[in-house]
């Protein structure tokens, strides 16, 4: 019985040898599976999170760009009212200076002059219109013939208007106007640009 008993024994070494060697390629293949798996699990969540950051960063940048744009708004309307404020106080003490200079005493030489440079301008036959109180001023103009001289009460701080049918001309040279004409140039020359 010896030596079937060394056989069986043998044949059971075999078997239990087969099966170590068909668990140990069974352990190794599932390790080999598992660890596919969690590489190729890996991978897609780094893309997603990839993903995921730059979509947040994109939306975060697109979020920070406008409230940029919405604060230089702000801060460009801030701006542009300081600068109107800072026009009309200007434009303010200068027409209190043009006023004051049309209740000066170089006012009626400069109206005279003025008068006869219009006139000349506008030719025979013209209208030259001035507030009320300055007509009296311009009594001593020599006028083209035919031009009068009327009263305009539009005309507030001073100057003068003119017209000429005949030629189609009309002229606005009165203190205000001028004044008005300056706006613009003031804007653009008083460094109160708006660069934001």
């Amino acid at each position: 019985m010896n030596e079937l008993d060394t056989r069986a024994e043998r044949f059971l070494e075999s078997i239990r040898a087969e099966g170590e060697a068909a668990c140990a390629a069974i352990h190794e293949e599932t390790e080999r599976e598992i660890s596919g798996q969690l590489d190729a699990t890996r991978k897609a969540e780094n893309a997603r999170v990839e993903r995921t950051l730059r979509f947040e960063t994109e939306r975060a940048r697109t979020r920070a760009n406008r409230d940029l744009s919405a604060a230089r708004m702000a801060a460009r309307a801030t701006l542009a009212d300081q600068r109107q404020k800072i026009a009309d106080e200007t434009f303010a003490e200068a027409r209190s200076q043009l006023a004051a200079f049309a209740a000066g005493d170089k006012y009626a030489a400069w109206l005279q002059n003025e008068a006869a440079a219009l006139a000349e301008a506008l030719g025979e036959n013209a209208n030259i219109a001035a507030r009320p109180a300055d007509l009296p001023l311009l009594q001593n103009v020599k006028l083209p013939v035919g031009t009068t001289l009327t009263a305009d009460e539009s005309i507030e701080l001073g100057g003068l208007k003119g017209a000429n049918a005949a030629k189609g001309l009309v002229a606005d040279d009165t203190l205000a106007t001028r004044l008005n004409a300056q706006h613009e140039w003031f804007l653009q020359n008083a460094g109160l640009e708006i660069n934001i």
